[in-house]
């Protein structure tokens, strides 16, 4: 074991001089998730914050058509759900979504409840804000399924006046009645724990896993180079064991794959205000993956016959699984045939982990351990054998 580390130590002071390790390990991640959050952030919605919605409503009718409406909207705006400015004129109300004040209008027309109670159809009119379309989208489901039910209630009180049941002078009592009746179905709230990593966080972790992979084949390639310099002839002469060569260049790549990744952790939440979730959790995740990946890795940097050409051919793999793994943007169907393939790889498992360790317990991250610590095993033993050969040629 006191070879190992002393393989593993000379390393390492090797590498604390090259800059490129800090770039790849620490800087470049840390930098680019920022950049990613200040860009794509807002497409991702955060975790645990409310979206509100700001409407204007223009009343031109103000009959009771129009003040059953009001307090649909005085409704939804009780319950924190949207916030409703109303407005004396249409004109007002369009300035108001072309200065961007409001996310979306809903006009009333003169003759609403005239029409409505009279059985003639009448329109609800929606101007919605073109960089707020989500909003404006909202504004005309409220409008559409007001509209649905004064139908309903029309249709209710013309067939009661059809079979005799109302006179047909209490049209207009009937349909109000039929429009007060409660809904044979509902849809209601219910509390639900949220495994959704916030956008600071995905991109954090997401890029630190990305260039992970340009670090944990370290131990392969400087085998390689060693092999190149003849150095590794030295090392093979000397009184020490060929798996302690290969345990103590592997160890070199763990230690500076933890080092990181805890490093961008704890970086990435006190400048960037990253929630990673529970500290065992996360630690488990981290050394799980550093694990998967250093095995993943040495194993295709063993395929090749120079320095050169391991890290051409690693970097090909860390680049298809980052892109593969939903790295850069999350894939927003895991139905689909790519969102069932990126649990290939080791990055899905590991954003996976964290998602739900973000709205579960420790207990949840288990799974994505045990497969991370599956590709460990099943790619480092793979690594050995092509290791072997490094160390005898």
């Amino acid at each position: 074991m006191k070879t190992i580390w002393n393989i593993a130590r000379k390393d390492l002071a090797l590498r604390s001089r090259d800059r490129s390790i800090f770039i790849i390990g620490l800087v470049a991640p840390l930098a680019l998730a920022f950049i990613f959050n200040l860009v794509f952030g807002g497409s991702i919605n955060d975790v645990g914050e409310s979206v509100r919605f700001e409407y204007g409503l223009v009343d031109l009718d103000q009959g009771d058509v129009a003040l059953a409406f009001g307090d649909v909207m005085a409704n939804l705006e009780s319950e924190a759900l949207i916030s409703v400015e109303r407005f004396g004129t249409e004109a007002a109300g369009r300035t108001a979504v072309e200065d961007g004040t409001v996310d979306a209008i809903i006009i009333l027309p003169a003759d609403l409840t005239s029409r409505i109670t009279s059985g003639e159809p009448a329109k609800l009119e929606v101007v919605g804000n073109v960089d707020s379309p989500t909003g404006a989208t909202i504004a005309s489901s409220i409008a559409e399924r007001f509209s649905t039910g004064l139908a309903s209630a029309t249709d209710a009180a013309l067939t009661a006046v059809a079979t005799g049941v109302v006179d047909p002078t209490g049209i207009a009592e009937a349909a109000a009645e039929a429009g007060a009746l409660p809904p044979l179905a509902t849809v209601v709230d219910i509390e639900a724990g949220i495994r959704q990593l916030d956008a600071a966080t995905f991109f954090v972790a997401g890029l630190s896993i990305f260039f992970m992979f340009f670090v944990a084949g370290l131990g392969v390639t400087s085998m390689l180079e060693e092999r190149r310099d003849g150095t590794m002839t030295r090392l093979i002469a000397s009184p020490i064991r060929r798996s302690s060569i290969i345990a103590g260049k592997a160890l070199t790549s763990v230690l500076i794959g933890l080092v990181a990744m805890i490093t961008l952790v704890i970086t990435s939440t006190l400048v960037m205000g990253a929630n990673w979730g529970r500290p065992l959790g996360v630690l488990l995740l981290i050394v799980s993956a550093v694990l998967a990946v250093v095995a993943l890795m040495s194993f295709v940097g063993g395929l090749a016959k120079t320095a050169e050409q391991a890290g051409n051919l690693q970097s090909i793999v860390a680049v298809t699984l980052g892109m593969l793994g939903g790295t850069f943007v999350p894939i927003s169907d895991p139905t689909s045939f790519l969102g069932k393939l990126r649990f290939l790889t080791p990055n899905a498992w590991f954003l996976r982990g964290l998602a739900d360790l973000s709205g579960g317990s420790i207990a949840d991250t288990l799974p994505a351990v045990a497969v991370l610590a599956l590709i460990a095993v099943v790619f480092g033993a793979a690594a050995l054998s092509v290791a072997r050969r490094v160390v005898t040629t």
